[in-house]
């Protein structure tokens, strides 16, 4: 079975082509076309921007993929009548998929088509549904909907690891920022969030307050990891200079919810107090950016060793771009000395971030939908079935 699956959530253009075979999945494609130089005049994702850039990545990106897989022959797709009714909004994505359908045959060459359905941002949503059902609709080919956190958490599944429950999962990213328990490749339970900033939305706002730019964590990441060099090579600076004392907001609440706008806010309040010239200060953008990365990294393994310990979880599994923090990944890892039966699965670099192939991972265990109910829906919840996503 050869699945094309789409990922268009937030500001990644995603296509990916993979091969699901009695000895499992198989990636014959993966590729993503990044928006960052776009929005970092912004400081982060601007929704309409993002939509635009969407509809024009998605026809060369599509075409990238098919030919990495070995799947891009010239020919002619027949293109359907009532092909323009799922573009009305899109012009220049409808005459792009024309163009490139009417030089290349895809009939017979794809099994099944997966497109994220959220959460996300809607406008940028609605463009890889539609753009999903226009080929499928052309190819005549089965549409499965799949939701952009369970992707986020399934990617395991590629290199057919086999999980042992119940399974605690955090997924961490500009967007998004839960804790979910897993009882089976079925049953998922949010148990915590953030109530308000999300932590990666958290590490681009501290950025933009130090002049950082975007996105925000690996540029405080790389700050901070300055600093520990520093005070390893330096004895004489391993006491902070600038005395940062950031808060850990709701570290010891009982339960798992999360909430980072105060520690942003802590940020902007000492970034104000200080002399023009201490805010310019590498030293101090170093010290801060260290307290910004450990105050946030401290949060949410506080969170996961609770869960763990009180669900009694033989498995942690971590998604989203923030898990390519190296001192998240340190803490967790850490983890082991406290719970030392636990499994703990972290993704790879490129399936940490929004990509297209963990959409078709996780469509290798979702149902397939009738294309006329499938809708965007940005609020998605991880417990939400694709059939209440679309009433």
């Amino acid at each position: 079975m050869i699945i094309l699956s789409i990922e268009t959530s937030c500001d990644d253009t995603g296509v990916a082509i993979l091969e699901k075979s009695e000895k499992g999945i198989r990636t014959l494609a993966s590729i993503v076309s990044s928006q960052d130089e776009i929005h970092k005049k912004w400081g982060g994702v601007y929704p309409s921007e993002a939509k635009r850039e969407h509809q024009k990545n998605l026809v060369p990106t599509l075409k990238e993929a098919l030919k990495k897989a070995g799947l891009l022959e010239k020919g002619k797709t027949t293109i359907p009548e009532n092909l323009e009714s799922f573009f009305e909004k899109e012009k220049l994505l409808h005459e792009d998929l024309c163009d490139f359908l009417q030089g290349h045959s895809l009939k017979g060459k794809i099994d099944k088509i997966a497109v994220t359905v959220g959460p996300g941002l809607e406008p940028c949503l609605w463009v890889g549904i539609n753009f999903a059902k226009a080929l499928a609709l052309c190819l005549g080919t089965p549409i499965v909907p799949v939701n952009h956190i369970k992707a986020h958490i399934l990617f395991f599944l590629l290199d057919r690891k086999k999980i042992h429950f119940p399974a605690v999962s955090l997924i961490v990213s500009g967007g998004h920022t839960e804790i979910i328990l897993m009882e089976s490749l079925y049953s998922f339970s949010l148990i915590g969030k953030t109530r308000d900033d999300a932590a990666g939305e958290c590490f681009d706002k501290a950025a933009r307050i130090l002049g950082l730019g975007y996105p925000g964590g690996p540029a405080i990441a790389e700050k901070a990891n300055k600093k520990r060099v520093q005070r390893e090579k330096t004895p004489s600076k391993k006491e902070k200079i600038f005395s940062i004392d950031l808060p850990r907001p709701m570290m010891k609440a009982r339960n798992y919810d999360l909430s980072f706008s105060g520690l942003k806010t802590a940020v902007l309040y000492d970034h104000l107090k200080r002399s023009e010239k201490i805010k310019r200060e590498e030293e101090y953008i170093m010290e801060m950016s260290e307290e910004i990365e450990e105050a946030i990294t401290d949060v949410l393994v506080s969170k996961l060793e609770k869960a763990i310990k009180e669900y009694d979880a033989r498995t942690l599994l971590l998604g989203g771009g923030v898990t390519a923090n190296r001192t998240l990944q340190k803490k967790v890892k850490a983890l082991k000395e406290k719970f030392p039966e636990l499994a703990i699965i972290l993704p790879s670099l490129h399936l940490s971030t929004d990509n297209a192939e963990m959409v078709g991972i996780a469509a290798t265990v979702e149902e397939e939908r009738d294309p006329e109910i499938i809708k965007a829906n940005a609020n998605l919840k991880i417990y939400d079935t694709m059939a209440s996503n679309t009433k």
